[in-house]
């Protein structure tokens, strides 16, 4: 999602999108005034620089599939002559070890409507042809972003293994819209459901069976991308809940088997406020979605207040998702001015919790990896002398991603008489390793007292992101239990700090 160009046409638009594609969310119930006065009450006499937290490993919540970042912008990244450095930085174990990587359904590929298939890479030129070189200066802006996307996916699989590369689809081959001359969605713009259907499920399969004989298999596809964005000036698809529903139902799912992709994901549907996804999803076919989504920026009613950038306070989705995975595939403070200090590593600190501790999502996904600008949509920036500049959150993606591996789970972790400290906890049943990661806001070091709950452990190891670290990650000293089992761990001002350890 990128909010830049958002039209006065707005809020006419808002109303007519929500009544197509969504149902109204119901009211949250009030709070009672005696929970509002304990609560500000806690508020008010919380010790500032003192908690209790309490790890039980006998809470078992969500599965973690991961974390990851979009492959692109394609073409910037493609050319960077620190191509190689970023990607080590990203997906490589020094850097972020991210295991998933999202890619993009691009609507430009050549289609042959006939055979199925969708040509992914320009012909006649080597896929790590030099940027410099004639062969590649004198493709095309699209045949460069063909093959830049392929590079970097394939780069990416065969240096890393990365597990999990998905693929979004911002809109269809334009000659299968209701205007056929327009990229955007705006006016309702999108997939022309009587003419095109087939032909659009035909063409994400031979795209993801292209990409299959160059050795990326996919894990998910998803047919949108913001879904109800018709505000926009860049390419999308505007689509209703039913449609979309009936599209995976009647369409993908078909196209997919008869390509032989039986095992691939669906994808949906992506919304570009989590909110708007839980509405839209509320009254869709979900039926063959496997995989549930919806991007982490600021809502509705926020957006239209003039606010921007990561979600803060993202709430649980409110109908059954039948236990099936629930990935944020998108997010970034898009906000406009350049942070790379720790008050927006703190944004994203706390955008994370949410997602991960509250709304139990199973992946996170950031928007972009790197950014040839310096600009908070991207983990990465370049300055104008072509050095990387790291944002803070950078780091703060590494607190996550570094310590908490695809496979472990979410347990147990409380936090009593303190209001600002937050605490999450990951473990691997397996093989006993956990995670603790804990965010302090606050201008006052908090000093915790850590009791495990079900299982002990005799020694943690910290890895701390703060205002004042230059190096990424740097790690403290081994604390060690006290003799009733629990930790003393202090976490100091505006900071996140990982612990480390193995039940015993």
């Amino acid at each position: 999602m990128r909010c830049n160009n958002l039209q006065l046409t707005f809020l006419a638009m808002l109303t007519l999108v929500l009544a197509g594609g969504c149902k109204k969310k119901p009211i949250d119930d009030l709070v009672s005034e005696s929970q509002k006065l304990k609560a500000n009450t806690l508020a008010a006499t919380t010790a500032a620089g003192a908690a209790e937290v309490t790890i039980n490993w006998e809470q078992t919540y969500q599965r973690i599939d991961g974390f990851g970042a979009f492959g692109g912008r394609i073409v910037p990244f493609f050319e960077s002559p620190k191509r190689d450095s970023i990607m080590s930085y990203l997906w490589g174990n020094s850097g972020l070890k991210l295991n998933m990587v999202r890619g993009k359904v691009l609507h430009t590929y050549p289609f042959n409507k006939q055979t199925g298939v969708v040509t992914i890479k320009p012909a006649g030129v080597d896929i790590d042809v030099d940027v410099n070189s004639t062969a590649y200066t004198s493709l095309t802006a699209v045949q460069k972003e063909h093959l830049g996307q392929l590079w970097i996916l394939k780069k990416i699989k065969e240096r890393y293994q990365v597990p999990i590369t998905f693929a979004s689809t911002w809109t269809p081959p334009l000659s299968m819209k209701t205007n056929t001359n327009q990229e955007s969605a705006k006016w309702f713009n999108g997939l022309n459901y009587n003419t095109s259907s087939s032909d659009f499920a035909r063409y994400l399969a031979g795209f993801a069976k292209s990409y299959q004989t160059e050795g990326v298999n996919f894990y998910a596809i998803s047919p949108s991308n913001e879904p109800e964005n018709v505000f926009s000036d860049w390419d999308a698809s505007y689509w209703t809940s039913a449609h979309l529903g009936q599209f995976v139902t009647n369409n993908l799912r078909p196209a997919l088997n008869q390509q032989g992709l039986n095992t691939m994901k669906i994808l949906s549907s992506e919304n570009a406020a989590w909110g708007t996804a839980n509405t839209f999803l509320g009254g869709m076919d979900r039926s063959n979605v496997d995989i549930l989504a919806g991007h982490g920026y600021v809502e509705i009613g926020e957006l239209i207040g003039g606010k921007r950038g990561l979600n803060q306070n993202p709430v649980t989705w409110n109908y059954a998702t039948a236990n099936k995975p629930v990935w944020m595939t998108e997010t970034s403070d898009d906000s406009g001015s350049y942070d790379n200090t720790i008050v927006g590593g703190l944004k994203l600190a706390t955008s994370m919790h949410k997602f991960l501790a509250e709304c139990n999502v199973n992946g996170f996904v950031y928007w972009l990896g790197m950014l040839a600008i310096r600009n908070n949509e991207s983990l990465i920036c370049t300055n104008s002398d072509g050095s990387l500049d790291f944002p803070k959150t950078y780091d703060i993606m590494g607190q996550f991603s570094r310590y908490i591996q695809a496979g472990y789970y979410r347990f147990g972790a409380s936090v009593q008489n303190n209001a600002v400290l937050k605490v999450s906890a990951y473990k691997d049943p397996n093989t006993g390793k956990f995670s603790l990661v804990a965010i302090n806001p606050g201008t006052d070091v908090i000093t915790c007292t850590l009791r495990l709950q079900g299982f002990s452990a005799g020694s943690l190891l910290s890895f701390q992101t703060s205002g004042s670290n230059s190096a990424h990650w740097p790690q403290g000293s081994t604390l060690t239990s006290a003799t009733d089992g629990s930790f003393t761990v202090t976490v100091p001002a505006q900071s996140v700090t990982t612990f480390t350890g193995v039940k015993n």
